[in-house]
Protein backbone atom coordinates (compact mmCIF):
# COMPACT_ATOMS: atom_id res chain seq x y z
CA UNK A 1 0.00 0.00 0.00
CA UNK A 2 1.24 3.51 -0.82
CA UNK A 3 2.61 5.25 2.30
CA UNK A 4 0.22 8.22 2.06
CA UNK A 5 -2.67 5.79 1.75
CA UNK A 6 -1.45 3.97 4.88
CA UNK A 7 -1.33 7.23 6.84
CA UNK A 8 -4.74 8.33 5.56
CA UNK A 9 -6.42 4.98 6.23
CA UNK A 10 -5.17 4.31 9.77
CA UNK A 11 -8.03 4.38 12.27
CA UNK A 12 -8.57 3.45 15.92
CA UNK A 13 -10.35 0.12 15.55
CA UNK A 14 -12.38 -1.13 18.52
CA UNK A 15 -14.08 -4.17 17.00
CA UNK A 16 -12.21 -7.18 15.63
CA UNK A 17 -12.92 -10.37 13.74
CA UNK A 18 -11.55 -13.55 15.31
CA UNK A 19 -9.49 -14.37 12.19
CA UNK A 20 -5.84 -14.92 13.07
CA UNK A 21 -3.15 -12.58 11.79
CA UNK A 22 -0.91 -14.46 9.33
CA UNK A 23 2.71 -15.05 10.33
CA UNK A 24 3.97 -13.14 7.27
CA UNK A 25 2.09 -10.06 8.49
CA UNK A 26 3.52 -10.47 11.99
CA UNK A 27 6.97 -10.76 10.42
CA UNK A 28 6.44 -7.43 8.61
CA UNK A 29 5.43 -5.79 11.90
CA UNK A 30 8.48 -7.26 13.63
CA UNK A 31 10.72 -5.81 10.92
CA UNK A 32 9.06 -2.39 11.35
CA UNK A 33 9.74 -2.64 15.10
CA UNK A 34 13.36 -3.58 14.45
CA UNK A 35 13.88 -0.63 12.06
CA UNK A 36 12.25 2.00 14.28
CA UNK A 37 14.69 4.68 15.45
CA UNK A 38 15.38 5.18 19.15
CA UNK A 39 17.57 7.66 21.02
CA UNK A 40 21.24 6.73 20.54
CA UNK A 41 19.94 3.47 19.04
CA UNK A 42 19.50 2.27 22.61
CA UNK A 43 16.39 0.22 21.76
CA UNK A 44 15.07 0.50 25.36
CA UNK A 45 11.87 -1.41 24.65
CA UNK A 46 10.37 -4.83 24.14
CA UNK A 47 7.18 -5.76 22.31
CA UNK A 48 5.28 -8.85 23.43
CA UNK A 49 2.60 -10.17 21.07
CA UNK A 50 -0.08 -11.89 23.17
CA UNK A 51 -2.19 -14.43 21.30
CA UNK A 52 -3.26 -16.46 24.34
CA UNK A 53 -6.99 -15.79 24.87
CA UNK A 54 -6.85 -16.20 28.64
CA UNK A 55 -3.96 -13.75 28.98
CA UNK A 56 -5.66 -11.26 26.65
CA UNK A 57 -8.74 -11.38 28.86
CA UNK A 58 -6.62 -10.83 31.98
CA UNK A 59 -4.93 -7.83 30.35
CA UNK A 60 -8.30 -6.26 29.58
CA UNK A 61 -9.67 -6.98 33.06
CA UNK A 62 -6.65 -6.00 35.15
CA UNK A 63 -5.29 -3.09 33.21
CA UNK A 64 -7.88 -1.50 31.02
CA UNK A 65 -11.40 -2.40 31.94
CA UNK A 66 -12.03 -2.10 28.20
CA UNK A 67 -13.45 -5.41 26.95
CA UNK A 68 -12.84 -4.70 23.26
CA UNK A 69 -9.12 -5.14 23.86
CA UNK A 70 -9.47 -8.85 24.63
CA UNK A 71 -11.56 -9.41 21.48
CA UNK A 72 -8.59 -8.73 19.22
CA UNK A 73 -6.68 -11.87 18.18
CA UNK A 74 -3.43 -10.23 19.33
CA UNK A 75 -2.56 -7.60 21.89
CA UNK A 76 0.88 -6.07 21.46
CA UNK A 77 2.17 -5.02 24.87
CA UNK A 78 4.93 -2.46 24.47
CA UNK A 79 7.34 -2.28 27.41
CA UNK A 80 9.99 0.37 27.89
CA UNK A 81 12.73 1.33 30.27
CA UNK A 82 12.15 4.25 32.63
CA UNK A 83 11.93 7.61 30.84
CA UNK A 84 11.84 6.02 27.38
CA UNK A 85 8.14 6.35 26.58
CA UNK A 86 9.06 8.51 23.59
CA UNK A 87 11.10 5.68 22.06
CA UNK A 88 8.25 3.25 22.74
CA UNK A 89 5.85 5.59 20.94
CA UNK A 90 8.06 5.67 17.84
CA UNK A 91 8.31 1.87 17.83
CA UNK A 92 4.56 1.56 18.29
CA UNK A 93 3.82 3.93 15.44
CA UNK A 94 6.08 1.96 13.08
CA UNK A 95 4.32 -1.27 14.11
CA UNK A 96 0.84 0.25 13.72
CA UNK A 97 1.59 1.68 10.27
CA UNK A 98 3.04 -1.66 9.14
CA UNK A 99 -0.14 -3.38 10.39
CA UNK A 100 -2.31 -0.83 8.57
CA UNK A 101 -0.42 -1.44 5.32
CA UNK A 102 -1.45 -5.10 5.56
CA UNK A 103 -5.11 -4.43 6.33
CA UNK A 104 -4.81 -5.03 10.08
CA UNK A 105 -6.81 -2.74 12.38
CA UNK A 106 -5.19 -1.41 15.55
CA UNK A 107 -5.92 0.90 18.45
CA UNK A 108 -3.37 2.70 20.60
CA UNK A 109 -4.24 2.29 24.26
CA UNK A 110 -2.24 4.52 26.56
CA UNK A 111 -4.73 4.85 29.39
CA UNK A 112 -4.50 1.78 31.58
CA UNK A 113 -3.37 0.67 35.01
CA UNK A 114 0.28 -0.28 34.68
CA UNK A 115 0.92 -2.01 38.00
CA UNK A 116 -1.73 -4.75 37.64
CA UNK A 117 -0.50 -5.36 34.11
CA UNK A 118 3.12 -5.60 35.25
CA UNK A 119 2.16 -8.52 37.50
CA UNK A 120 1.14 -10.51 34.39
CA UNK A 121 4.63 -10.14 32.90
CA UNK A 122 7.16 -10.75 35.71
CA UNK A 123 9.88 -11.68 33.19
CA UNK A 124 9.99 -8.07 31.91
CA UNK A 125 12.27 -6.89 34.71
CA UNK A 126 13.39 -3.27 34.55
CA UNK A 127 10.70 -2.38 32.04
CA UNK A 128 7.20 -1.00 32.40
CA UNK A 129 4.22 -1.57 30.15
CA UNK A 130 3.62 1.74 28.43
CA UNK A 131 1.36 1.10 25.42
CA UNK A 132 -1.16 -1.59 24.49
CA UNK A 133 -2.15 -2.23 20.89
CA UNK A 134 -5.00 -4.64 20.22
CA UNK A 135 -4.86 -5.73 16.58
CA UNK A 136 -6.79 -7.80 14.10
CA UNK A 137 -9.02 -7.58 11.08
CA UNK A 138 -11.63 -4.90 11.73
CA UNK A 139 -15.32 -5.66 12.06
CA UNK A 140 -15.87 -2.27 10.46
CA UNK A 141 -13.71 0.70 9.61
CA UNK A 142 -14.47 3.83 11.64
CA UNK A 143 -15.06 7.07 9.79
CA UNK A 144 -12.22 9.55 9.65
CA UNK A 145 -12.39 12.08 12.47
CA UNK A 146 -12.37 15.81 11.79
CA UNK A 147 -8.98 17.46 11.83
CA UNK A 148 -7.98 21.00 12.66
CA UNK A 149 -7.02 23.16 9.70
CA UNK A 150 -3.39 22.57 8.76
CA UNK A 151 -2.40 26.19 9.43
CA UNK A 152 -3.49 25.75 13.08
CA UNK A 153 -1.12 22.87 13.72
CA UNK A 154 1.82 23.46 11.39
CA UNK A 155 3.88 26.60 11.05
CA UNK A 156 6.91 27.36 8.89
CA UNK A 157 9.36 30.01 10.01
CA UNK A 158 11.72 31.34 7.35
Amino acid sequence: MDFQKVINSRRAVRGYKSDPIPEKVLDLMKQAILRAPTGNNGQPFKVVFVRNASLRKQIAEKACHQAFISEAPIIAVVFCEKDHEFDAAIVTDHMVLAATSEGIGTCWVGWFEREPLRSLFPEQKGMSPCILVPMGYANDIPEDKPRKPLDEIVEILD
